[in-house]
């Protein structure tokens, strides 16, 4: 295709046919899984040259240059930001000699990669401006935006990308794994959202295979511009650090080609695909014939914005009923104790302890995940066991940390399942350093994303937009840290936890009068239920070490000194300044979350004894 040739023009006419994987392609050429793939174009300029002529040579019309992590967030990763301009505008150059006059060259573009903190907008607008002013000035022909898992972050690089140069843009968001007919409205309202924008051409890319590709198109229905997919291979099977894709050039061309029959108007390849998926596909679309041509005898393939029937309201489902706790949130004061499970199989004491609190008459007994990322008896069976043997309310902690996301909603689906609807998402805490190379954190949620994954299913349905048949009304709790420099920041995080639907807040430890006071201040405006933390010391060992070395509490100098003088009376006195605490901080919060350190339970029954005798709190139904 030549250059001259408007892709957006030839898209209406015919199915064009674009490349396959640049990255699976240069791993399997000897680059290393974890090397920096874009500063090749810089370090080995000629192996990026061979594989954009295998494509061509393959038949490809459309070839992507060698940018897909080209941008100044992923390259930082590498200590390599201040190459962005110079890997860009040679990934351009290098695909423009190989392209010639017969091919049209796309500037990859991906996303900003996984990172601590969700981007600056601002910033994110920067490095994607700067990334398609480059791709542009290297000869370019149009820009591909591709594999957003977020269409927020896809909308933010799109308009970035339209301000910066006058080149078309396609936009891609990552084909999704479980998308089936079903996900098809969501995943059509996110085209037309991408159409809206600006996007000349919009669709998938990776995340799964044709399989998938061929079940989510068949539900799109006419859209606004273009669509354009690129799935993977298929499933890949590792083998050492390697990811190996055994499917059929054939069998991938024939769903391309079934693809092509039901609206896709560019194709091509991901992950594990390579020049004979490419070739195989070529092959089809001159033997059999172009699907687009035909379809223009009887209608458009893409038409104007039209009004599309709405998806099933997961409202319709049956919703669980709210749990107990749930339903006597901030309508009366509240005791939550928290309990760890055991670092062993030895349930016993656990279970005690359970046993004790429930004849106290907490509202309910939280359960922690593997605290300070030590391993320990699971919390979900735990509180599973605790619930059954006792009827006592539990809240699950769940972490992003110990999970991915097929694993997160199997577990949501469990506690679901077992009416164990009562959590707290946290991030959790990361592994110790120096335990990476056997330990690390999957964090594919943080407590944001967990949060909002929580309150979709009590819309009922799961991250991909699927049904589950039954709304769990989960009671989504999320943690609020006081003992900050920087107050304001817990509480903008705090609204927009709240945002993304947490109900209820519980915080870490304070130990004064004033933090207390200060704790409450913060959070008066929040408009959920706050339940103040309060962890009783058992001796100046453990002050120290939890001011010292445990992450989001401070305890004041004077205590830890009140600590030290008790000596061996340490459980005692540290019974005391917490109830010293309770007892003025009572009516300034929804109620009071226990934490007593080693699981010594009798400290906390201790503290909703004196509770009861003082008239401040009653056992509810």
């Amino acid at each position: 295709m030549s250059p001259s040739i408007s892709l957006i023009d030839a898209l209406a006419a015919r199915t064009v046919l674009a490349d396959g994987a640049m990255g699976s392609r240069l791993h399997e050429k000897g680059v290393a899984a974890g090397a920096c793939f874009d500063a090749l174009n810089l370090t080995r300029p000629e192996l990026v040259a061979e594989v954009h002529a295998e494509y061509l040579a393959a038949g490809a019309e459309v070839i992507e240059t060698n940018t897909f992590g080209a941008n100044a967030f992923k390259l930082a990763g590498f200590a390599l930001a201040d190459k962005a301009r110079e890997i860009n505008l040679r990934g351009a150059a290098l695909a423009r000699a190989q392209a010639g006059a017969r091919a049209l060259v796309a500037g990859s573009m991906g996303p900003p990669g996984r990172m601590e903190q969700r981007p600056d907008p601002g910033a994110l607008a920067a490095a994607y401006a700067a990334q398609a002013a480059a791709l542009a000035e290297g000869g370019a022909d149009l820009l591909l935006l591709e594999t957003f898992a977020d269409l927020e972050t896809l909308l933010t690089a799109l308009a970035a990308a339209k301000g910066a140069c006058a080149l078309p843009v396609i936009a891609q968001l990552v084909l999704p794994a479980q998308g089936g007919a079903l996900a098809a409205p969501g995943a059509a309202a996110a085209l037309r959202a991408l159409a809206a924008a600006g996007a000349d051409a919009a669709g998938f890319n990776c995340g799964a295979g044709p399989h998938k590709a061929l079940e989510l198109v068949r539900g799109l229905g006419p859209l606004p511009v273009p669509l354009t997919l690129f799935p993977n291979a298929g499933y890949p099977e590792r083998a050492g650090d390697r990811l190996l894709y055994d499917s059929s050039p054939e069998y991938f061309a024939q769903a391309l080609l079934e693809c092509a029959g039901h609206g896709a108007r560019l194709v091509g390849g991901c992950c594990g695909t390579g020049p004979a998926h490419i070739a195989a596909l070529r092959r089809l679309l001159d033997a059999q014939g172009d699907p687009a041509r035909a379809a223009r005898a009887t209608g458009p393939t893409f038409a104007a914005a039209q009004p599309q029937a709405a998806p099933a309201d997961p409202g319709a489902s049956p919703a669980l009923p709210p749990s107990r706790l749930g339903q006597a949130l901030g309508r009366r004061k509240l005791v939550l104790v928290e309990l760890d499970p055991p670092r062993h199989l030895d349930t016993a004491p656990a279970m005690q302890a359970a046993r004790a609190l429930a004849q106290a008459g907490v509202d309910a007994i939280t359960v922690a995940e593997n605290p300070l990322a030590a391993p320990r008896l699971s919390g979900v069976a735990l509180a599973g066991m605790i619930h059954r043997a006792t009827g006592a309310q539990t809240v699950v902690h769940l972490t992003g940390r110990d999970r991915n996301l097929v694993g997160m909603q199997s577990t949501l689906m469990g506690l679901a399942a077992q009416g164990l609807t009562n959590v707290l998402a946290v991030t959790g805490d990361p592994p110790p350093q120096g335990t990476d190379d056997a330990v690390t954190g999957v964090f594919d949620l943080r407590s944001f994303e967990l949060i909002a994954l929580l309150a979709r299913f009590n819309r009922g349905e799961n991250h991909a937009g699927e049904p589950l048949r039954l709304r769990p009304n989960f009671t989504i709790g999320a943690a609020f840290n006081p003992n900050t420099r920087n107050p304001a920041l817990q509480v903008q995080r705090a609204r927009r936890k709240i945002d993304n639907g947490a109900q209820f807040l519980l915080t870490q430890p304070v130990y004064t009068r004033e933090a207390a006071e200060r704790c409450a201040e913060l959070t008066a405006g929040l408009g959920v239920p706050v339940l103040l933390g309060v962890m009783p010391l058992v001796s100046a060992r453990n002050a120290e070490f939890l001011h010292n070395e445990f992450p989001g509490i401070s305890i004041p100098a004077a205590i830890r000194e009140r600590m030290r003088r008790a000596g061996d009376q340490g459980a005692r006195e540290g019974t005391d300044i917490a109830w010293e605490l309770l007892e003025h901080a009572w009516g300034l919060f929804a109620g009071v979350y226990l934490i007593p350190p080693f699981n010594r339970h009798a400290l906390a029954l201790e503290l909703t004894a004196r509770l009861r005798a003082a008239g401040l709190w009653q056992p509810g139904d």
